[in-house]
């Protein structure tokens, strides 16, 4: 089935991934398709975009960000931190920047950094019951 409005033939699903192939050339090309990607599950793909994006938009805080979530998908806990940290430097009011870090800080045994960062996450916001839950969830898995 073709969509009526489409000249080409293509279907929706081949307009979608003729979206994803495209070169891209700016930075928000790369993060567009870096979050097409991470939709799709193609987490180091997405890694891929999202350092491109990153490269050419260095003060960025989204692409920073999802850039974080990309390597914390991948379980690369220390880089996850990395961009966290990054983003947070260039917007620091962000609740779920400080969750995402305190995630990949429990991960890694720094229960320390990721209680800290848990209460500053609910400080700005964060449902405490949810990221509780979350942080619990990673430390059984980390035993």
């Amino acid at each position: 089935m073709t969509n009526s409005n489409d000249k080409s033939g293509n279907t929706p699903n081949d307009m979608n991934l003729a979206d994803i192939a495209f070169p891209p050339k700016t930075a928000t090309e790369f993060f567009n398709r870096g979050l097409k990607n991470a939709q799709l599950g193609i987490p180091d793909k997405a890694v891929n975009d999202f350092e491109e994006a990153a490269w050419l938009d260095p003060q960025n805080p989204e692409i920073q960000f999802n850039l974080g979530v990309a390597y914390l998908s991948m379980a690369d806990f220390e880089q996850a931190i990395n961009n966290f940290t990054k983003a947070i430097e260039l917007k620091p009011e962000v609740a779920d920047m400080y969750g995402n870090r305190a995630v990949a800080h429990a991960a890694i045994g720094e229960d320390a950094k990721s209680e800290a960062d848990v209460a500053e996450a609910v400080r700005l916001g964060a449902p405490p019951d949810g990221l509780g839950a979350v942080i619990d969830y990673v430390k059984e898995k980390r035993k």
